[in-house]
């Protein structure tokens, strides 16, 4: 019986007859009629019966539930055969399944059209996975020997992803994993890596669609947004997405909580132990990584973190106690180190520094103090491995988080500092805080310059965003007097530091020496730029950074001129590195005839080797000439390559567009020109990251 004549069901007995209380047979020449009322003359109606309240027969109920998604499967099987049959699955149109879709229709004929029934469900394509080694991408040899260097090396700087078997099984038991690791580790083949990369994105944009969710698509998402840097393009930036993605998995694989033990759920072998463990360890790696990485992009792009530290992850990392995988040791300061890179964050409120409650000298030595000691502990707890003593990306985020701590000294409002007294030397306190903070940026990039070449590929997204961190803090140094009495000492987020690039001379010419906004602090300040550069060596610290990148950007080749499928990993890097050096030789060279004949400025170009500041001119840049007018200033509009190379892995997030200017945007996106130097250089504020 089908459920319209289960619902629809008439009286055996006709209204008169009912009124009559007479017996109703209907007749057999008339069946819509009784005998009764043909004899009297009188309208045969039969009412459909009321249905019942409460529920009805249990068994009864259950047939029909069963033979509606009886029905329901048939269509759907029949669906697919249809659909199969087509010549494009990715072309065919979306089938719509429903519940009746195959039930005959009462009362129409059989060749008359179906009535349109409500939609259940749609049916889209079916997902498929894509395979480097099955698209000729690369050889099975060449795919394999990549897994066995990313789970040698490259774990060692992200140890949230284990692969545990070879490359053959990860193909097939992970496809969306090896793929992303064979994206991440073919830094050797440029043009395989962008297509690969390419690919990767494509993938997560079908994975979206679907509502894919489990375990191998967030761990191949860490690994993406890990080394995202080596995939940074302005245009298509997509860092922040990938994190709250990630954020979003594990909400949903229910990671960030421990689930109670139902009763009667417990084994013979569990009855010993105080709890059972929620998860495996490769989901508490993958809960942990994710923690890692939201706090390393909050930090680069002064954010507040989306996933906070809880007890549970506490736990987790005990579950790493005693393993028998090396890198699992690293698991535990890495996260203690986010934590309080976190914290750091939040109490100071470098997201919004201007409307921080620290403030005072008093509050600023004991917040600091604080958060110093308990660096101290965390070092301690890991000085007794040598393993984790030697590891590059350990290291480098203990100096991340020294120069976090001490960044407050940058910050002139903090300290009380009124504009009459910004010429006076700063406080025995601050001035502390700033050899501290110059000393932790230049360890963090002698750290880097001395790792081997082919370990640099291997750093993950954190050590590089703390590179560039460090460059920018060490350039607000040199240069703090001036910033400060031009008002230029925040680190804003990345419309307002493009916005700061923007030069307010749209010429393009450096103001004269003798520019108010522009007078060199005197040598009494006790914080003088050309001695404070030679004090640390800056020049020659960046120059060695430049020739460390020597193999990916060669000396006589313009930054940003390669195509993109023909950069490699670290091509981003260099470019950004020669961008530092540049702007630091030009601001350095503006201040350098005010004080030409101070002592200062002697020894520094003694110092230096050289005799005098002269125009830095690269071989890649003298053949590219600038137009002057008649008055010997350059003309013409030139396109400023803000977004390709001073936004070092950001991403269009939040709808980054740069003010109304007269540098609207051209084809020659890149050009890059000793003008483009002087008016970005001019104030020496960098984007955030």
């Amino acid at each position: 019986m089908s459920p319209a004549e289960a619902s629809s069901r008439v009286r055996k007995a006709c209204l008169p007859c009912i009124r009559a209380k007479a017996k109703c047979a209907t007749s057999e020449q008339r069946p819509s009629e009784c005998h009764r009322c043909i004899r009297l003359n009188k309208q045969c109606v039969f009412e459909v019966a009321a249905k019942k309240p409460g529920p009805g027969p249990k068994s009864r109920s259950r047939v029909r539930q069963l033979e509606q998604r009886v029905e329901s499967l048939i269509d759907l099987i029949a669906t697919k055969n249809t659909t199969s049959t087509t010549p494009d699955s990715s072309t065919a149109p979306v089938q719509v399944v429903t519940p009746d879709s195959s039930a005959p229709t009462d009362g129409a004929p059989p060749d008359s059209p179906p009535i349109p029934a409500p939609r259940y469900w749609v049916e889209s394509p079916k997902f498929k996975t894509f395979d480097p080694v099955e698209a000729g991408l690369l050889d099975e040899q060449h795919a394999y020997r990549l897994v066995e260097e990313f789970k040698t090396s490259f774990v060692e700087s992200f140890p949230f992803v284990i692969i545990e078997g070879d490359g053959s099984i990860l193909q097939q038991q992970q496809p969306f994993l090896f793929h992303a690791i064979l994206a991440v580790t073919s830094y050797a083949t440029p043009r395989i890596q962008y297509r690969l990369s390419e690919e990767l994105r494509r993938q997560l944009a079908r994975i979206i669609e679907h509502s894919q969710k489990g375990l191998e698509i967030l761990q191949g998402l860490l690994v993406y947004g890990a080394w995202y840097h080596a995939f940074f393009h302005p245009s298509n930036q997509q860092l922040a997405i990938i994190v709250q993605l990630c954020v979003a998995l594990v909400q949903d694989l229910g990671l960030s909580r421990r689930t109670k033990p139902k009763p009667g759920k417990w084994a013979v072998t569990d009855c010993s132990m105080n709890e059972r463990p929620k998860g495996s360890l490769a989901e508490k790696r993958a809960y942990l990584g994710t923690f890692f990485l939201n706090v390393l992009f909050a930090q680069a792009w002064r954010k507040r973190t989306t996933l906070p530290f809880t007890r549970w992850m506490a736990q987790c990392c005990d579950a790493f106690n005693g393993s028998s995988i090396p890198t699992d040791a690293l698991i535990r300061p890495l996260i203690q180190t986010s934590e309080l890179l976190s914290r750091v964050n939040t109490h100071f409120s470098y997201d919004d520094i201007e409307h921080t409650d620290v403030k005072g000298e008093m509050m600023l030595e004991i917040s600091t103090s604080s958060f110093l000691g308990d660096l101290a502990h965390i070092k301690d707890s890991a000085s007794s491995s040598p393993f984790l003593n030697q590891n590059t990306a350990l290291t480098l985020l203990f100096t991340l988080l020294d120069m976090g701590i001490n960044e407050v000294c940058l910050y002139s409002s903090l300290w009380g500092t009124s504009p009459q007294q910004i010429t006076l030397p700063p406080s025995l306190a601050r001035l502390k805080m700033l050899h501290r903070t110059m000393e932790a940026g230049t360890s963090y990039l002698n750290t880097l310059l001395r790792a081997p070449e082919s370990q640099l590929y291997h750093l993950s997204l954190g050590t590089w965003a703390g590179w560039f961190y460090a460059v920018i803090v060490i350039c607000r140094l040199v240069f703090l007097q001036e910033n400060e009495r031009m008002g230029r000492t925040a680190l804003d987020d990345i419309p307002e530091e493009i916005d700061n690039i923007l030069p307010r001379n749209l010429d393009g010419v450096v103001p004269p020496a003798n520019d108010p906004g522009f007078d060199i602090c005197p040598e009494d300040c006790g914080w003088v730029a050309l001695t404070v550069a030679r004090e640390f060596n800056i020049r020659h610290l960046f120059d060695q950074f430049v020739e460390k990148l020597s193999c990916t950007l060669p000396a006589d080749c313009a930054p940003w001129r390669k195509a993109r499928d023909e950069r490699d990993s670290l091509y981003a890097i260099a470019s950004i590195q020669h961008t530092m050096l540049n702007g630091f030789i030009k601001r350095i060279e503006r201040q350098t005839p005010t004080v030409a004949t101070s002592e200062g400025t002697a020894q520094y170009l003694a110092g230096e080797g050289v005799t005098s500041y002269g125009p830095f001119q690269p071989t890649w840049q003298t053949s590219q000439p600038i137009e002057v007018d008649a008055n010997g200033r350059p003309g013409g509009i030139l396109s400023l390559p803000f977004s390709s190379f001073m936004n070092f892995d950001s991403i269009n997030f939040e709808g980054i567009t740069l003010p109304a200017s007269a540098f609207p945007p051209q084809g020659g996106e890149e050009i890059y020109s000793d003008l483009m130097w002087d008016m970005v250089m001019d104030d020496f504020t960098m984007p955030s990251l």
